[in-house]
Protein backbone atom coordinates (compact mmCIF):
# COMPACT_ATOMS: atom_id res chain seq x y z
CA UNK A 1 0.00 0.00 0.00
CA UNK A 2 1.40 3.37 -1.00
CA UNK A 3 1.40 6.07 1.64
CA UNK A 4 1.09 9.72 0.73
CA UNK A 5 0.77 12.98 2.59
CA UNK A 6 -2.46 13.80 0.77
CA UNK A 7 -5.40 14.22 3.12
CA UNK A 8 -8.17 11.67 2.83
CA UNK A 9 -11.44 13.51 2.20
CA UNK A 10 -13.94 12.59 4.89
CA UNK A 11 -17.35 14.14 5.47
CA UNK A 12 -17.73 16.49 8.38
CA UNK A 13 -19.38 14.41 11.14
CA UNK A 14 -21.96 17.19 11.52
CA UNK A 15 -23.01 16.65 7.90
CA UNK A 16 -23.89 12.98 8.48
CA UNK A 17 -27.08 11.58 9.93
CA UNK A 18 -26.90 9.10 12.79
CA UNK A 19 -27.70 6.31 10.34
CA UNK A 20 -24.92 7.44 7.96
CA UNK A 21 -22.43 7.58 10.85
CA UNK A 22 -23.45 4.08 11.98
CA UNK A 23 -23.07 2.68 8.46
CA UNK A 24 -19.69 4.40 8.07
CA UNK A 25 -18.38 2.92 11.34
CA UNK A 26 -19.67 -0.57 10.56
CA UNK A 27 -18.21 -0.47 7.04
CA UNK A 28 -14.87 0.74 8.39
CA UNK A 29 -14.83 -2.02 11.02
CA UNK A 30 -15.65 -4.62 8.36
CA UNK A 31 -12.70 -3.49 6.25
CA UNK A 32 -10.19 -4.03 9.07
CA UNK A 33 -11.77 -7.09 10.71
CA UNK A 34 -9.64 -10.20 10.51
CA UNK A 35 -11.86 -12.89 12.00
CA UNK A 36 -14.47 -14.53 9.77
CA UNK A 37 -16.86 -14.57 12.73
CA UNK A 38 -16.38 -10.83 13.31
CA UNK A 39 -16.94 -10.11 9.62
CA UNK A 40 -20.16 -12.15 9.69
CA UNK A 41 -21.43 -10.17 12.69
CA UNK A 42 -20.56 -6.85 11.02
CA UNK A 43 -22.32 -7.88 7.80
CA UNK A 44 -25.36 -8.79 9.88
CA UNK A 45 -25.24 -5.41 11.61
CA UNK A 46 -25.02 -3.64 8.23
CA UNK A 47 -28.01 -5.64 6.96
CA UNK A 48 -29.99 -4.76 10.10
CA UNK A 49 -29.03 -1.10 9.63
CA UNK A 50 -30.46 -1.20 6.10
CA UNK A 51 -33.74 -2.62 7.45
CA UNK A 52 -34.28 0.15 10.01
CA UNK A 53 -37.43 2.18 9.39
CA UNK A 54 -36.85 5.57 7.77
CA UNK A 55 -36.40 8.57 10.01
CA UNK A 56 -39.51 10.77 9.84
CA UNK A 57 -39.00 14.21 8.35
CA UNK A 58 -39.72 17.34 10.39
CA UNK A 59 -40.57 20.89 9.43
CA UNK A 60 -38.77 23.99 10.72
CA UNK A 61 -41.36 26.03 12.63
CA UNK A 62 -39.75 29.30 11.46
CA UNK A 63 -39.13 28.87 7.74
CA UNK A 64 -41.05 25.72 6.82
CA UNK A 65 -38.03 23.82 5.48
CA UNK A 66 -38.51 20.04 5.73
CA UNK A 67 -35.76 17.52 6.40
CA UNK A 68 -34.19 15.06 8.81
CA UNK A 69 -34.45 16.20 12.45
CA UNK A 70 -30.67 16.46 12.98
CA UNK A 71 -30.27 18.52 9.82
CA UNK A 72 -33.20 20.84 10.54
CA UNK A 73 -31.73 21.56 13.98
CA UNK A 74 -28.56 22.98 12.40
CA UNK A 75 -29.80 24.45 9.09
CA UNK A 76 -29.52 28.11 8.18
CA UNK A 77 -33.05 29.36 8.60
CA UNK A 78 -33.95 31.80 5.84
Amino acid sequence: MRQTDEPIPTPNPGDLTSRERLRRHLTSALKIAESAETKAHLRGALAACQELPPTPLVECPLCGKVGLPERIQVHDCQ
